[in-house]
């Protein structure tokens, strides 16, 4: 399901289940140590997932398998956005279609996040679905989204490829048949940058959202 490859100096991570890459811990663990995997040198790391569809959230089987499963699960999405947040590499993520909820959340950690054109959807739809958030996303999505997409948590309004942009959940929009040489221009332009620079600047600028995350409780069931 989690697969990398090394493409022209960059550690390419794709997340494929064969179907809306629901993600439970298992998943989620794997995410994390191919990140793990991918720090050995200053190639950025890629997370894409499928044509039409990066993520359909978390694994709602999980949730339903009773508190331990439940708490580990999004233990797991914890653990996933802090290896974001700390990779001393760029991350880059790349959506070709929906992006809900934990979907989301691995693009607000993204170093850059790039979108899709489409009749396609991102956010937070907890509100809609009768869950509450963990405090975890909440501290995300207040560090990257500004007002509108902040009061979206609340509502579960989901944004389109480009109202999402506004928001905050992506940093570049491109039409499908111009994803890839993006994507090769993103990566192009993240290898000129200075390593040791940019994982000091990297750490300082996400210390204390990483500092705010960790100390989040996670809710119990």
């Amino acid at each position: 399901m989690i697969t990398v490859e090394k493409q022209d100096g960059a550690h390419i991570i794709t997340m494929d289940d064969g179907k809306v890459n629901a993600l439970n811990k298992d998943k989620l663990d794997a995410l994390v140590a191919a990140l793990a995997d991918c720090a050995g040198d200053f190639g950025p790391a890629v997370i894409r997932g499928r044509k039409g569809i990066f993520s359909a959230g978390f694994d709602l089987k999980g949730f339903a398998a009773g508190p331990e499963t439940a708490t580990a699960q999004l233990q797991a999405g914890k653990d996933a956005i802090l290896a974001i947040l700390r990779h001393p590499a760029p991350v880059v993520t790349v959506a070709e279609g929906h992006a809900y909820p934990m979907g989301a959340f691995l693009m607000l950690a993204a170093d850059r996040a790039i979108g899709t054109e489409g009749e396609f959807v991102t956010g937070m739809n907890e509100s809609a679905i009768g869950m509450a958030l963990p405090i975890y996303p909440m501290i995300l999505g207040a560090a990257r989204l500004n007002s509108t997409g902040r009061k979206a948590v609340a509502t579960a309004q989901l944004f389109s490829p480009q109202q999402a942009r506004e928001v905050g959940y992506f940093d570049d929009i491109a039409a499908p048949e111009d994803v890839e040489p993006l994507l090769a221009k993103v990566l192009s332009e993240l290898q000129k940058v200075n390593p040791a620079a940019f994982n000091a600047n990297k750490s300082a600028m996400n210390a204390q959202l990483i500092a705010d995350i960790e100390a989040s409780p996670l809710p119990e069931f």
